[in-house]
């Protein structure tokens, strides 16, 4: 079974939809903005807002499949 824990979907709206791994949702924002800010010239911390949401054992989990799981809430 896919390990979820800690694991949180992200979406910066036109730019980027991902998977982040981090100890809290603030710091899974924080590893987001610094990697894009590091890696990506499109990004702007001051108008792109970085949409969270932690990965749960109840999203959509098909028990035949453990390891493939929805997150189209962000999507």
């Amino acid at each position: 079974m896919l390990d979820i824990t800690n694991l949180y979907a992200y979406r910066i709206e036109e730019l980027a939809v991902g998977i982040v791994k981090e100890e809290s949702y603030e710091d899974a924002r924080e590893k987001v903005k610094t990697a894009y800010l590091m890696h990506n010239d499109c990004f702007d911390s001051g108008r792109d807002f970085i949409e969270l949401k932690e990965i749960a054992e109840d999203d959509s989990w098909f028990s035949d499949n453990p390891d493939v799981v929805e997150v189209d809430e962000l999507i």
